[in-house]
């Protein structure tokens, strides 16, 4: 809970925000159009008719389903690896900057973790004995994991593993394995005319030769992909190179500038990943590691190479529980003397991703709410709000009387047709507010924010966190450029 409002919302938690139809009626069309999370946007409707949705009310399901994840890592751990490596592993749940951000953020991945563990640590109790108790409770937990998040569905080659169980009553548990797959297919249903609609799902069948459509750019892998994800899964996304410098120009470049630090978790969480991986095979677990850990990452990759969906570490929150255990595993192997100087420059590392993460803007979310208080504070009838990839954002900070329209940034791909759609969209007004972020998906050269300096020079500028905003016409309301807290760029 700690500064957990102090961020501003990004997008996807304000489509959180936006799905969970908070102070309205929630009907069965809004909740089967959610497909990146309806059981997490009915927690934030139920909440929210109680809590509000201020950034605090909306995370806070959020951090309460994060704790509830430390002692699930380490029941699982005691039950998978032994009870030697539950006290580790709670330890490293509840301090792991990756678990700590999505414990902070409006989106369903604390509950994908939880769910993960609740899943995990059902089948691991069925995998001695099927019982029908541990059946319902495995059903539970992983119908709440799909309609979490779909991602869930990358646990699968690791629960055939576990249901499967010992040798012998094989065929029992593949008739009931075939049940249970069954009702988790069932489950599923409601959503899946939307799935279709949204994913292009057909390009995973085998033999398909149809070209993809671009996503973000060619392709949405990167052969960076998998070790980032290990990074992120290490010291989260606020240790070396920030999200926004990774998106923002050269991903290469970007990690030469923090070079050393990337060495140093290398060198950390790399041995410790080869002193988990020789404890995982003392204790015959190994191979179910690496179907934890490995197969997810093997599928998002195969998913993302396809272009159905982006390679993103925050879909693979359900292996990140099984990389704690790991290191975890190798922590408790250590002899006390190496484990007392791994567990300090564990400390380490997470304390500064840490105090990055609550303290240092520049791994922070976009600061839109800045820029929102500003078009408020200044902003005068017969003005106009343009939002170029900001306009969810804005309608959730800036609540005032402007009107707010948005402005595709795809345009940017054509001059011609960026000038004629630029100019369409700032006529007509006393003044227009132009506020841009995350421009680096659509407009990688920075196309439109150049044609707006271009063509009016005469603008206000300021600058947020991650935000540029302009006023163009109007220059006599409001305060002077750079009066006052603002910062003009």
């Amino acid at each position: 809970m700690f500064r957990i409002g102090h961020q501003s919302l990004w997008v996807d938690e304000v489509l959180s925000w936006g799905s969970a139809d908070i102070g309205r009626p929630l009907t069965l069309d809004r909740l089967l159009e959610n497909i990146h999370g309806p059981l997490y946007g009915l927690i934030l409707h139920i909440w929210g008719a109680v809590a509000g949705d201020s950034e605090a009310a909306l995370r806070f399901p959020a951090a309460m389903l994060g704790a509830a994840a430390v002692p699930a890592v380490a029941l699982v751990a005691h039950r998978w690896l032994g009870r030697e490596t539950a006290g580790f592993a709670a330890w490293l749940a509840a301090l792991s900057p990756y678990l700590v951000w999505y414990g902070q953020e409006a989106r369903n991945y604390a509950l994908v973790v939880l769910c993960a563990c609740g899943s995990g640590y059902a089948l691991l109790g069925l995998r001695r004995q099927l019982r029908l108790g541990g059946v319902l409770a495995y059903l539970a937990w992983a119908a709440a994991g799909l309609l979490a998040n779909f991602s869930f569905a990358f646990l699968a080659p690791l629960h055939v593993a576990w249901w499967l169980g010992e040798r012998g009553a094989r065929t029992r548990r593949l008739l009931l394995g075939a049940g249970v797959a069954l009702a988790l297919g069932v489950a599923v249903v409601p959503w899946w005319p939307q799935i279709a609609g949204t994913w292009s799902i057909e390009r995973l069948g085998p033999g398909n030769d149809e070209p993809a459509t671009a996503l973000r750019g060619a392709t949405t892998f990167h052969p960076g992909a998998v070790p980032f994800a290990l990074h992120s899964f290490a010291v989260g996304y606020t240790l070396g190179p920030s999200l926004r410098e990774l998106r923002q120009g050269s991903p290469l470049a970007a990690v030469r500038r923090h070079l050393g630090e990337a060495a140093l978790v290398t060198a950390v969480f790399g041995s410790l990943a080869l002193f988990g991986a020789r404890a995982l095979r003392r204790r015959g677990r190994l191979i179910e590691g690496l179907l934890w850990i490995g197969a997810p990452m093997l599928l998002l990759s195969y998913v993302a190479i396809e272009n159905v969906k982006v390679f993103h570490p925050r879909y693979l929150a359900v292996a990140a529980p099984g990389f704690l255990m790991l290191i975890a595993a190798a922590l408790a192997d250590l002899a006390p003397r190496s484990r007392v100087v791994y567990g300090v420059a564990i400390a380490a590392l997470w304390a500064v991703a840490l105090h990055h993460h609550y303290y240092d803007p520049a791994y922070g979310k976009e600061d839109v709410r800045s820029a929102a208080a500003l078009v408020r504070a200044r902003g005068v009838d017969g003005e106009r709000v343009i939002a170029a990839n900001t306009e969810a954002v804005l309608v959730y900070y800036y609540r005032g009387p402007l009107p707010v329209e948005g402005f595709w940034l795809g345009f940017a791909a054509d001059p011609e047709r960026l000038a004629q759609r630029a100019e369409g969209a700032l006529a007509n007004a006393r003044g227009v507010w132009v506020v841009l972020s995350r421009a680096e998906d659509l407009d990688p050269a920075d196309a439109f924010a150049r044609y707006i300096d271009a063509r009016h020079p005469e603008a206000e500028r300021f600058r947020f966190e991650g935000v540029r905003v302009w006023h163009l016409g109007n220059p006599s309301a409001g305060r002077t450029e750079g009066s006052g807290p603002l910062r003009p760029s």
